[in-house]
């Protein structure tokens, strides 16, 4: 996806901005604080409450916020509390981190957005412990799960055999895993690539180059088909479960991003959320009530201009406010966008920031891509039956990656007789969403937001031909010993859909991504408005990513201390 035009912006027009941003039940909603919103102008306005809208409204009125210089004029000019408000579109908490609980497992949440974090985030760690929430190690790759590959099957511990593997490849890479292929390959572009951290990658991503070319302008496709071939790409296309790790995005971008997540020395480590995902958003929410904030659901920015009040520039929102679809101004010293690339889009194309040929050409830096997820629950774990308990299985059938979730009675707390499970059944991206979009039983799940309705409630069902068609891969996938029950329930959620356009993002090929993160931060000089969010970030598609600009954009542009809850010396990004 290149620079966005003006006509791909038109696309959006009689199109509504989204609010929501941002891999338990559905959150109970917020409950604002009564308060006029037409009565004055707001301090600060933070569009979007996934989980970097959410932090950094409860950053602005936290503790670190009495040390900051403009919070302090901001008070002293309206003489009372600070005013920070949280508009969001949808009916809940949480963006992309959307977990649900099904019925008859209340100790397990099926996570239809992200699901975990890496012990290389500090960031997410260290917020994680300072909220209070509970965790525990997510387990992956085990020996005794399946490789499903070629129509041909063999366990995760067999990837050294080259006479199992069903790829004829080449030298360099032959009996290794994929993880271990990849890692050589990055080493050979990048020594050391293997034990750098983000801000090593850093340092070297203006510079570093292969046969004389930038390795930021040349697609990482392209590199790993002249490093192994053909044959050698599938093997990692297919051996890794997702096409995005391999797929033609910038090259040393996609380099950093594998070691970090898949293939550092040593390898990382993840844990999840016991209580889900979605917590930590809603814990945010509910402390930035605490504080005196004010949230807004089903308020959906339109359009963004500018005004003067008392003197002073001040931005400006056209808002709808949902279900009976009324408009509302609000006025604003400050806005904070906590949106991805494509809520932005559907901003109306008058929106004052669309005339910055820059921000357009930073808006267009990153390239959507779309993941989903199917969540199958049984009323036994079928799969420890065939030898399987934890970690996932990987095939290049539609499915891609299946996780074997959890039981019910083996969760802190539960009832041990309940034997009731959890299968993350499908985990796929690219075209493979193209195959079990075209399952779906509801035929506007893509069609824009339009301005005289409000915007969809997330709903997650998952229609019977889009069950039927995962059981029998399911069944393809483990093989004739595996009885496999009907579910109980099921729930997929595609990430495509708007407002959010994409599950994440990656850089483009010539993307400088050094000069463009602090860009988006503040994208016009003569405008108090900030971008944050995964988008644009080191760590795309991770809550580190989101949480990481969303403190940085904070500490820049509003002069707040870093929090004290965060590990001395974290290194946050460009």
């Amino acid at each position: 996806m290149g620079k966005p035009t003006r006509r791909d912006l038109l696309k959006g027009a009689g199109a509504l901005g989204a609010a929501a941003v941002v891999d338990g039940a559905l959150g109970t909603p917020a409950r604002a604080r009564p308060r006029d919103d037409r009565d004055d102008v707001v301090d600060v306005a933070v569009i979007g409450a996934g989980v970097s809208g959410a932090y950094a409204a409860w950053r602005l009125l936290g503790p670190e916020a009495e040390d900051s210089h403009i919070l302090r004029r901001l008070r002293r000019h309206r003489r009372g509390p600070l005013d920070v408000r949280l508009f969001e579109s949808s009916e809940r908490i949480g963006g992309r981190l959307f977990s649900v609980t099904p019925p008859g497992m209340p100790h397990l949440h099926a996570e239809l957005g992200g699901m975990r974090y890496l012990n290389n985030q500090p960031v997410v760690a260290d917020l994680v412990d300072h909220l209070g929430l509970r965790t525990a190690l997510f387990p992956v790759d085990e020996p005794q799960n399946l490789v499903y590959l070629r129509q041909h099957r063999f366990t995760q511990g067999q990837w050294g055999d080259p006479q199992v593997v069903p790829y004829e490849l080449p030298a360099a890479i032959r009996g290794r895993t994929p993880d271990d292929a990849l890692s050589s390959i990055i080493e050979g572009f990048v020594p050391g690539a293997s034990t750098m951290d983000h801000q090593a990658w850093d340092k070297i991503k203006p510079t570093a180059s292969a046969d004389g070319r930038y390795l930021y302008d040349t697609g990482f496709w392209n590199l790993l088909l002249e490093a192994v071939g053909q044959e050698g790409w599938a093997f990692l296309h297919d051996g890794f479960g997702y096409g995005s790790v391999v797929s033609n995005v910038n090259g040393i971008e996609a380099m950093e991003a594998s070691v970090a997540d898949f293939v550092g020395s040593p390898p990382p480590s993840y844990r999840y959320l016991l209580d889900g995902y979605q917590t930590v958003p809603e814990e945010l929410v509910q402390r930035f009530e605490a504080e005196g904030g004010t949230v807004r659901l089903h308020h959906q920015v339109r359009r963004i201009g500018r005004d003067r009040a008392d003197g002073e520039d001040v931005l400006v929102l056209d808002l709808t406010v949902w279900p009976d679809g009324r408009p509302l101004r609000v006025r604003a010293h400050h806005v904070v966008l906590a949106m991805p690339q494509r809520s932005i889009e559907l901003l109306d194309p008058d929106s004052f920031l669309f005339t910055s040929d820059q921000f357009l050409a930073d808006l267009g830096a990153v390239v959507p891509r779309p993941a989903s997820k199917l969540f199958l629950g049984y009323d036994r774990p079928w799969w420890e039956e065939i030898g399987l308990n934890a970690g996932r299985s990987v095939t290049d059938l539609p499915l891609r990656q299946t996780y074997y979730w959890g039981v019910e009675g083996e969760q802190a707390g539960a009832d041990p007789a309940n034997r009731n499970a959890l299968l993350l059944a499908s985990y796929n991206d690219l075209s493979d969403v193209e195959f079990w979009n075209e399952l779906l039983t509801r035929p506007d799940r893509l069609a824009p937001v339009a301005v005289t309705r409000p915007p969809r409630p997330m709903d997650a069902s998952a229609p019977g031909t889009l069950v039927d068609e995962a059981q029998r891969q399911l069944r393809e996938l483990h093989g004739p010993n595996a009885r496999i029950p009907e579910p109980t329930s099921a729930y997929f959620q595609d990430w495509v859909q708007d407002p959010y356009g994409a599950a994440y993002h990656f850089w483009q090929v010539g993307a400088k991504s050094w000069e463009v993160m602090p860009r988006m931060r503040h994208p016009l000089p003569d405008a108090n408005l900030y971008v944050c969010g995964d988008a644009w970030s080191t760590g795309q598609g991770w809550v580190y990513g989101a949480l990481s600009q969303a403190e940085l954009m904070l500490e820049e542009h509003f002069a707040l201390p870093r929090p004290t809850w965060l590990s001395p010396g974290t290194y946050l990004g460009a």
